[in-house]
């Protein structure tokens, strides 16, 4: 220590240093945090974009969908089924033992992965 300074001057240099080293770690910490920002969000929008788009084709896609029509049976007694890839809101017209007869395909699904075809003719 040299003869000229006093004890508690070297302890605020120290102090100085210290605070120096402080905000040079805090000024270099928000600018890694304020590049990587950007980056993240933009990588956000992506995961999002991607999965706004996988709905969209999901719910496009034409699957093959079973379609029971209400109030309708076969000579058996049983449920008359309907096989499509057409797409709810569709009407299609079959013939159901009384002549032929408009449906309306739905997407309301029941508990066996079956879908709802609704009448028209018979609410007129």
């Amino acid at each position: 220590m040299p003869p000229h300074t006093a004890p508690g001057d070297v302890q605020l240099g120290w102090a100085r240093v210290a605070l120096n080293e402080h905000s040079d770690v805090t000024e270099i910490a928000v600018s890694i945090l304020r590049d990587a920002v950007p980056e993240f969000l933009g990588g956000h929008a992506v995961v999002l974009v991607l999965a706004v788009l996988g709905w969209y084709v999901k719910r496009r896609r034409n699957t093959l969908r079973r379609y029971i029509l209400l109030n309708s049976v076969d000579a058996d007694g049983n449920p008359v089924l309907h096989v499509t890839t057409r797409r709810p809101g569709t009407i299609i017209t079959r013939d159901v033992g009384r002549g032929p007869e408009r449906f309306e395909l739905t997407d309301v699904e029941l508990p066996d992965g079956t879908y709802v075809a609704e009448p028209i003719d018979r609410y007129v």
